[in-house]
């Protein structure tokens, strides 16, 4: 009887380490997908704030001022980038090339831009540069110019477009770039200011206008101008202007011509 005694008790002690056993694997299963899933909260987590920190020095140099251009008749004359914007001037790059193939065919191309800014700084100054780079016979006068800084500022100088019927186009691009200047001591605001000076009837509409000013949410384009060389004697001059001053003198500008 005593064995038998001893032999249940071992039988119960036997039974209650198995059960202690599997309820705590139980616990140590539970703590592991606990853990398993703060690990990939925390995984997370850690992946979001390296990205922040990856982000900060891009956000830090994206400041100044861009060119934005705009083609709105879109025949087929007008060729690549339609529709596109530089690089800030913190960190400038060109438009997306744009080819005017203007001829005798129906149709034209209708030109606008603008000036946007985000952040700009004061002790900077800026301008706004041009090229044409397929450099056909039709691509005439100054193919790579830039205005003035902005503490100095002037005129690209003249482009002659004079496209027509023959084989080949001209290829625009634009941007604005920039470079501390410690005598200027206030955040400017900036306009694109365009003039076309050969006057011949293929440059038509607005053949001078400025945009409107950058420190508005979407500034307002330029007035429009139209392309239409072809064959006929003939050709257009274009020039731009990067027009930036304090904010205080825009009730004293007009709308075509620069007020730097």
């Amino acid at each position: 009887a005593v064995v038998s005694t001893q032999s249940t008790g071992i039988h119960l002690l036997a039974c209650d380490l198995e059960v202690q056993f599997f309820k705590g694997r139980g616990h140590l299963e539970r703590y592991q997908r606990s853990a398993t899933r703060t690990m990939g909260q925390t995984s997370t987590m850690v992946v979001f704030l390296l990205g922040l920190l990856l982000l900060q020095p891009v956000v830090a140099w994206v400041y100044g001022f861009r060119i934005c251009f705009v083609e709105t008749e879109g025949s087929s004359q007008c060729q690549k980038s339609r529709n596109s914007c530089s690089g800030w001037s913190s960190h400038p790059r060109w438009t997306a090339a744009f080819r005017d193939d203007t001829d005798d065919r129906g149709g034209g191309s209708n030109y606008k831009w603008k000036i946007q800014g985000h952040r700009p700084r004061k002790h900077y100054e800026y301008r706004l540069c041009f090229q044409e780079t397929e450099g056909s016979s039709q691509c005439q006068g100054t193919r790579f110019s830039c205005t003035g800084w902005s503490s100095a500022p002037s005129w690209t100088k003249p482009f002659r477009d004079d496209t027509d019927g023959r084989g080949g186009g001209c290829i625009y691009s634009w941007k604005i770039e920039q470079r501390p200047n410690s005598v200027i001591d206030s955040e400017p605001v900036c306009r694109v200011c365009f003039k076309e000076t050969e006057g011949s009837s293929q440059c038509q509409m607005s053949r001078r206008s400025c945009s409107g000013w950058s420190d508005t949410a979407s500034p307002d384009w330029t007035a429009p101008y139209r392309d239409d060389t072809d064959g006929r004697g003939g050709g257009c001059h274009y020039h731009w202007y990067l027009d930036c001053i304090p904010s205080y003198m825009k009730p004293y500008c007009d709308t075509i011509n620069p007020c730097s």
